[in-house]
């Protein structure tokens, strides 16, 4: 995923989190997980963004230099 996912899926979570656990309309009802899970599930989110900042953040590997030694007059 890429961070603005990430980050508009923490939206979503917060969002959640304040909204109420359930909502009935006429005939149809909705069940949001509970509080517990929606935190546990923006931990997760928070850990990835700071994965993906931390990857962005680093810069380029050095290059490897190998060095090969002969003997007998090569």
């Amino acid at each position: 995923m890429t961070l603005q996912e990430l980050e508009a899926q923490r939206e979503a979570l917060l969002a959640e989190l304040s909204a109420p656990d359930s909502v009935t309309f006429g005939d149809r009802s909705m069940k949001n997980r509970s509080p517990e899970q929606t935190r546990t599930a923006l931990q997760l989110v928070d850990q990835e963004i700071a994965k993906a900042k931390a990857a962005a953040n680093t810069t380029t590997p050095r290059s490897r230099i190998i060095r090969t030694y002969t003997e007998k007059g090569f």
